[in-house]
């Protein structure tokens, strides 16, 4: 390892250095400098230069190409500084200390100015961040057609190797400190390095700071009139330059969230003012300022485990840490849509709503439903939110399946990373389908210790089906009023909500309905044991008919929480006196836990263990893959052994490599991000804020839900429950009028449905209830 030598020369030995070698000479004062020497000279004509002694590892081949890339910007009538020649010509001088070892010498000329650091965060102004962009365009303009081989190196600074120098040194942080680091890092694994490739390249000045950049003057600056230290320089990717800008420009704006959009929007209309930003420069930009942001912290933890008692080390990297936590904060896709605003760039908007509509109809089957009346296009999703072409944020209540939030980083990031590698089916080994099953089975009660993997809730319950019947030999199904399984032949089947309603034919023969135990408008009223065992009863009552015809039951199917029937959630006791008696006619019992499973309701992983009870088949879909394609079949050994009847069960694409990383990661992303927890207690301050609103507002018959799975019944009157569909309809579309998606569900679509992705929040309650009194309020006056 090369030792760094720091030079020491003094003021005598330079004076006499400058008058041999160029012929100067004058009154030296000492610059900061981290491990080199720096000095100003002032001649006696009030002449100005900056003389640099480099450290004894700094390569002459990199400062050679700093010299070289500052003649190039002052012959472009750049406002940088330039190194004047020795006396025999060079730029650079090879000079001794008392030890004889080498140092290179460099005089450069003076820049006028003060520094941006100096001028008053309060007198920053629009003028001076249009300035500073476009300064920073031309610079990078100007060294477009620039290139020295002393800027292909490798530099922690450089930020494409940012996502290393972070993965190296995030382990310092502290653990709140590095989850934020995490998710930038995340995003930027996902989002950007798929493509690094397409970002132009060239050498930038990668370093422009606020001790960098100079200002026209520090009381009311308004122009940036000059730009110094090109110790850093690189060849890299050219967006680079900007995104360092702008994290170091942001950091010296201490203001509120929409004042550090305004900084970061001016700064990037300015450069692309003066050169035009690609549209996948623009898609970067955020992630790659945070990035900046996040090397700044991980390599001052680095310094600070090396100088704990240094204090200034602490402090200075507080702006970086305050503007990440601003950061974490905002939408990625947000941010770039409004980018491309300041930038006066059209939204990509694909091909018209119009059109899109046209060709479903016609290309697509006409069963093909959409929501609202106006039919919305959505491009992008993140978290709580899914994003129209114009860039409008919608908030989520409805979408189930991206269970974890909309594109998480990790789960597309575990897609991603396998894809690259191998994507195939299950006759060859592969850890992954193994590691998942352990880690999924780990969830269940003990006795449910075998998983078959599929590709969709519909396939789940349908081979749910089949399992029963191979183990019972039984051939009649028991399914609740109201209940949906499926969109296959048997799921409909099994699915009174499509059987009854329109278009559908009716119970098969074989299929039984239950009643619907519903607490609020059923038969039997509220949670008790009384209303629980009122409607196991109908169940009791249909297995004595089956058993008086001398049938036999293959299988009760139930959600563990009823979805499409209107956000049930069934007395206390109702399952378990259900399970023993299905059990006691020979059938088994399966739990659909596709809509309710993993973490929503907060006080388990599974809704059935709110039933304090253990199913023989457990199907899974929808949030196993926050929008992948995948589901499971979870039951114990002796059911799964009966299906051995020497027919293979073989399933394309269910357990594949690609879908069972995908599944650990959002089971990691569950865990690692406590959402079952984040669920309970979000769910909690929701039904506080809606059964406020039930108070005050006649028009709510009923707030019922577990964790973030929530109904909320329209009623007429609270004393007959006459539904109030028309109004929840009007609702549904006064809620899209103020960007928040959300639908109904009931056999009387009078049941507001609440079950956004886990990502959502309190702050997104608030946003949610404040817009539900607005609309309540209005029904109230218009009694629409």
């Amino acid at each position: 390892m090369t030792t760094v030598k720091t030079p020491t020369f003094s003021d005598n030995e330079i004076i006499k250095l400058l008058a041999q070698q160029y012929q100067l000479s004058g009154q030296l004062k000492n610059l900061p400098g981290y491990c080199d020497q720096n000095l100003l000279l002032t001649t006696k004509s009030n002449e100005q230069y900056i003389v640099k002694i480099a450290n004894s590892a700094e390569p002459k081949l990199e400062l050679a190409m700093q010299n070289a890339a500052m003649a190039h910007l002052t012959q472009k009538e750049c406002d940088v500084p330039h190194a004047i020649n020795n006396h025999i010509g060079e730029s650079i001088t090879t000079i001794r200390n008392a030890h004889q070892a080498s140092f290179c010498l460099r005089v450069l000329t003076f820049i006028p100015g003060q520094f941006y650091a100096d001028a008053n965060p309060l007198t920053h102004n629009k003028a001076l961040w249009s300035d500073l962009g476009q300064f920073i365009a031309n610079i990078d303009i100007a060294l477009t057609d620039f290139n020295h081989p002393g800027a292909f190196r490798y530099l922690d600074w450089d930020l494409a190797q940012g996502y290393r120098v972070c993965m190296s040194k995030k382990h310092l942080l502290k653990e709140e400190k590095a989850s934020i680091v995490e998710k930038f890092l995340t995003l930027y694994q996902t989002q950007t390095m798929p493509v690094l490739s397409q970002l132009p390249q060239g050498v930038i000045h990668n370093d422009a700071n606020d001790y960098n950049l100079l200002v026209d003057n520090i009381e009311t600056p308004k122009r940036i009139s000059g730009i110094i230290d090109f110790g850093d320089m690189v060849h890299s990717h050219i967006i680079n330059e900007l995104a360092i800008t702008c994290a170091y420009a942001l950091m010296g704006e201490k203001k509120a969230q929409e004042d550090i959009l305004s900084t970061f929007k001016t700064i990037v209309a300015g450069y692309h003012k003066i050169r035009p930003l690609l549209d996948i420069e623009l898609e970067v930009l955020y992630s790659l300022v945070a990035l900046r942001l996040c090397t700044t912290v991980c390599n001052s933890a680095l310094a600070i485990e090396q100088q704990p008692d240094n204090e200034y080390l602490l402090v200075s990297v507080k702006p970086a840490w305050q503007l990440l936590e601003q950061l974490v904060t905002l939408n990625p896709y947000a941010v770039l849509c409004q980018l491309r605003q300041a930038c006066q760039l059209p939204v990509d908007s694909g091909n018209k709503a119009e059109d899109i509509i046209s060709y479903r109809k016609k290309h697509l089957g006409k069963t093909l439903s959409l929501s609202y009346q106006e039919p919305l296009k959505m491009v992008r999703g993140q978290g709580a939110y899914l994003f129209t072409e114009q860039g409008t944020p919608y908030l989520d209540m409805v979408n189930n399946v991206c269970h974890v939030g909309h594109c998480h980083p990790k789960v597309v990031a575990a897609g991603q990373a396998q894809l690259a590698k191998l994507n195939t089916n299950t006759r060859y080994l592969h850890d992954n389908i193994v590691n998942y099953a352990d880690k999924l089975l780990a969830t269940m009660p003990e006795e449910l210790s075998v998983c078959m993997l599929v590709n969709s809730g519909s396939e789940a319950n349908e081979l749910a089906f089949r399992l029963a019947r191979s183990y019972t030999k039984g051939t009649e199904l028991l399914v609740v009023d109201g209940a949906y399984h499926g969109n296959t032949n048997a799921c409909i089947e099994a699915s009174p909500y499509k059987f009854d309603g329109p278009g559908g034919e009716g119970a098969k023969p074989y299929v039984h309905k239950v009643t619907l135990p519903d607490p609020y408008r059923g038969e039997f009223q509220g949670n008790s044991a009384e209303s629980a065992q009122g409607y196991a009863n109908s169940v009791k009552d249909t297995l004595a008919q089956l058993a008086q015809a001398g049938k036999k039951p293959s299988a009760f199917i139930c959600e563990s929480l009823q979805g499409v029937a209107g956000q049930i959630i069934m007395p206390d006791g109702y399952l378990s006196s259900v399970y023993q008696q299905v059990r006691d006619a020979g059938g088994v019992c399966i739990a659909d836990e596709v809509q309710v499973g993993f973490g929503r309701v907060g006080t388990h992983m599974w809704a059935f263990e709110t039933q304090d009870v253990v199913p023989d088949i457990v199907t899974l879909g929808k949030p196993i893959g926050n929008g992948h394609p995948m589901a499971a079949v979870i039951t114990t050994q002796a059911i799964a052994d009966a299906f051995v009847n020497g027919m293979e069960y073989f399933n394309t694409f269910g357990g594949n490599p690609v879908s069972c990383a995908i599944g650990m990661a959002v089971l990691d992303v569950i865990e690692q991000e406590q959402l079952q927890v984040h669920a309970l207690a979000t769910g909690k301050h929701f039904q506080d804020k809606l059964k406020e609103l039930k108070q005050r507002f006649e028009l709510i018959g009923d707030v019922r839900g577990l964790g973030l799975f929530i109904g909320v019944e329209l009623v007429e009157n609270r004393t007959t429950k006459q539904p109030a569909t028309e109004k929840t309809s009007w609702l549904v579309e006064f809620f899209k009028q103020h960007h928040i998606l959300l639908s109904t569900e009931g056999p009387f679509y009078n049941i507001l449905k609440i079950k956004p992705p886990l990502a959502f929040n309190e702050a997104d309650t608030d946003k949610f209830i404040k817009v539900l009194e607005l609309g309540l309020t209005k029904l109230v006056k218009t009694n629409v």
